[in-house]
């Protein structure tokens, strides 16, 4: 999914890329958890289509739910 993801940021599906990413997280959170590696990719990955899209507001709303220990090493 990372792939698609990158892909469709590439070449600025920005609406289509966040219904993905937002969907993966739910999903992810619903089977994973909120600190499994594969839900916090997912967050990586919409806070870098949000700073790709100009809107910093929701990349750093998005930065602040990263679990605590990942957010201390951004």
């Amino acid at each position: 999914m990372l792939n698609l993801v990158q892909l469709h940021i590439e070449q600025k599906h920005y609406e289509e890329t966040e219904k993905l990413l937002l969907e993966a997280i739910e999903g992810r959170r619903l089977k994973l958890g909120d600190t499994h590696p594969y839900t916090i990719g997912s967050l990586h990955s919409l806070i870098a289509l949000y700073e790709a899209s100009n809107k910093s507001k929701e990349a750093e709303m998005w930065r602040a739910k990263l679990p605590q220990t990942e957010a201390l090493t951004r």
